[in-house]
């Protein structure tokens, strides 16, 4: 659907129903930003979706004064109107329409849902749509495009079989395996003397999280190191590894400085089976061949844009 949270996830879920939204009758405004198969995109539709944000966040305008910021959603934008201007186009193609009580149930709850997260009421939701002048039939063409991507994508997933899902599995087997781990703390001083004495202090029976709080340059917590990760220094990750649970290491240096670490977990490589992680896999071969059919339809479509610096 086209929103509604605060959530980075459901706003890129918002920005891209947004996206779909070329209007299915004529063009408006006479400066044409670009053509999708001939069909045109024009600089009022772009402000349209523009003032979109601002129903939602009135402070995205303060942001829109900045230039930098207004010309990259300004490209942003209309990149994924012209993504949307496809969809529209390749659904009409295939003859899918959109179900009209289904748009209507959909419409219903997505404003409902937009009222009680952004506005006090619904007298404040008509009270801004008026004052930015955003029509409802504009809104209700949102929730229309955001079900016409659905469509689409349920119409290109639809044939792919648990073979498809199986030959995926056995080709990207590596993304199906989580790593020898182990879980640690530690404490980080600067010296080798002040190692010595932190280790001295805890073989004589102090807390290691008191110290920790102490003694340590840095209070990071229990953390995850894989193994062959080389994020990590890897005197350190090593120092990791070779200790059993609940163990203290000696003194171990790094390019940070010198380190007392505790192990608190440690587990072997997991590699799962089909079976354990199917329904993921058919998800992540669903991604890969809708995302497939839009880059054909992408590199088939005749796009200009006139925004594109020359």
């Amino acid at each position: 659907m086209f929103l509604l949270s605060l959530t980075v996830r459901k706003l890129v879920v918002l920005i891209l129903a947004m996206s779909l939204i070329v209007p299915l009758t004529g063009c408006q405004g006479a400066e044409v930003l670009a053509e999708v198969n001939g069909e045109k995109i024009t600089r009022s539709q772009l402000d349209e979706r523009m003032l979109f944000f601002d129903l939602l966040r009135p402070e995205f305008s303060e942001s829109m004064k900045e230039e930098s910021f207004r010309v990259y959603m300004e490209n942003y934008l209309l990149s994924l109107m012209v993504q949307g201007c496809l969809v529209k186009q390749e659904v009409g193609s295939l003859g899918l329409t959109v179900d009209e009580e289904v748009l209507e149930d959909n419409y219903n709850l997505e404003i409902e849902s937009m009222i009680d997260e952004f506005f006090e009421n619904e007298d404040k939701f008509h009270e801004r749509l008026k004052e930015l002048k955003l029509s409802e039939s504009f809104l209700k063409n949102l929730v229309r495009e955001s079900l016409m991507f659905e469509l689409l994508y349920d119409y290109i997933i639809s044939d792919i079989s648990e073979q498809d899902a199986r030959d995926y599995f056995e080709s990207n087997k590596e993304h199906f395996i989580i790593p020898a781990h182990v879980k640690v703390s530690h404490i980080l001083v600067e010296t080798k003397e002040e190692a010595d004495e932190a280790v001295n202090r805890l073989e004589s029976g102090e807390d290691f999280n008191k110290l920790m709080e102490e003694a340590s340059l840095y209070q990071d917590g229990e953390f995850i190191i894989e193994e062959n990760d080389y994020n990590f220094d890897q005197n350190f990750s090593k120092a990791a590894f070779q200790l059993n649970v609940g163990e203290i290491s000696g003194p171990v240096e790094s390019s940070f400085g010198w380190h007392i670490i505790k192990l608190h977990e440690k587990e072997d490589e997991t590699e799962f089976s089909f079976e354990e992680v199917k329904d993921d896999v058919f998800e992540l071969k669903k991604e890969e061949v809708f995302y497939r059919y839009i880059n054909e339809l992408y590199e088939k479509a005749d796009i200009k844009n006139y925004m594109e610096p020359e």
